[in-house]
């Protein structure tokens, strides 16, 4: 069945084509060849590189400037093994990382052209990964470091040497982390999950009624007498597992590392039923939370604020449907109709 075009130009084919290589040679081929020189690239990393060249030769070959991408995918990509897979996981990557990029770029301005300018290719490439010919095909595992080598020299090789931010408290409560921490944490526990090949879990917390409560007791006294004592156990229960921060007077995001699905979602409904039994000096009402998360998996798409987005929309449908519940995402999209209340 013929696809709808999509048509982008050949350079900008090329030029993500040559991201992949140099951040893949980076990442494994150069780690490899450092440990072990003189010695032949495992035969999976073979396969990569070889694969990338016939992509390459393809894109190459093109007679137009224009290249038809549904059309590369379905009659010159697929009948090969491996090239269509491979090339679905350089788009992915190339997404997260120019997206990222250009989500800071945009912080910088209000100019209308200029944040067009910056949204074009990140819409070329969106548009790419939510066709369906895109998710038909079945998703590639990419080699990893930790294949072929012990975590120490993983550690050591110069792409991996990033370093946890300094602690910061925030500057009103001092007992959950400052926001400002939040993406930086997002990125080092993102990188250093994905070398151990593991998940990494994001969610966003939210007390339930909150303004009510302040309206009924004034915000000082919530302040004093619920917000302290809240965090404490916050937290603790976070201590060591994870970073808990404070987005706001009852908006709260947490990171929880290395955690499978069903680990993270009993982790974080204790803390929901902790939070539920909570006793307050000076106040007899209680706090319920709705709580949205998300898994950041090693082939994740999402840029790490994406990630956060996506876990204030579960936040978001969990208060919809009820609060005091657990929402997440049940397909590896994490688009609004893959949400659902996951507990009680």
């Amino acid at each position: 069945m013929t696809q709808p075009a999509l048509l982008v130009k050949k350079e900008l084919l090329l030029a993500w084509l040559s991201w992949f290589q140099v951040d893949f040679r980076q990442s494994i081929v150069s780690l490899i060849e450092t440990q072990f020189p003189n010695y032949a690239l495992p035969r999976e990393v073979r396969s990569v590189l070889d694969w990338w060249d016939q992509i390459r030769q393809l894109v190459e070959a093109a007679k137009s400037q224009m290249v038809d991408i549904a059309d590369l995918f379905e009659n010159q990509l697929a009948p090969a093994p491996g090239n269509a897979p491979l090339f679905q996981q350089i788009i992915l990557r190339y997404r997260r990382q120019r997206a990222a990029y250009t989500e800071g770029l945009r912080e910088k301005t209000f100019h209308a052209e200029l944040t067009q300018t910056l949204n074009e290719e990140i819409s070329t490439l969106d548009a790419m990964v939510e066709a369906d010919w895109f998710q038909k095909i079945e998703p590639m595992r990419l080699p990893r470091s930790k294949d072929f080598l012990p975590i120490q020299y993983i550690e050591q090789s110069s792409f991996s040497q990033i370093e946890l931010a300094p602690r910061e408290y925030d500057e009103k409560f001092h007992i959950l982390q400052a926001p400002a921490l939040f993406l930086q944490d997002l990125a080092y526990l993102r990188a250093k999950c994905e070398i151990r090949d593991t998940q990494l879990t994001v969610a966003f917390l939210d007390i339930d009624d909150f303004k009510r409560l302040n309206e009924k007791h004034t915000e000082t006294k919530v302040d004093r007498a619920v917000l302290s004592l809240f965090m404490q156990i916050l937290e603790a229960h976070v201590y060591h597992h994870g970073f808990a921060y404070r987005q706001g007077g009852d908006e709260y995001l947490i990171l929880l590392p290395s955690l499978s699905q069903s680990l993270a979602l009993a982790f974080l409904d204790e803390l929901r039923c902790k939070l539920a039994d909570l006793a307050y000096p000076e106040i007899d009402d209680s706090t319920t939370v709705s709580i949205g998360f998300c898994m950041a998996e090693p082939n994740c798409p999402l840029t790490d604020r994406e990630l956060r987005d996506r876990a204030n929309q579960a936040k978001h449908y969990a208060k919809k449907n009820g609060k005091n519940r657990i929402a997440t995402y049940a397909g590896p999209r994490f688009i609004p109709e893959e949400l659902r209340v996951v507990k009680p």
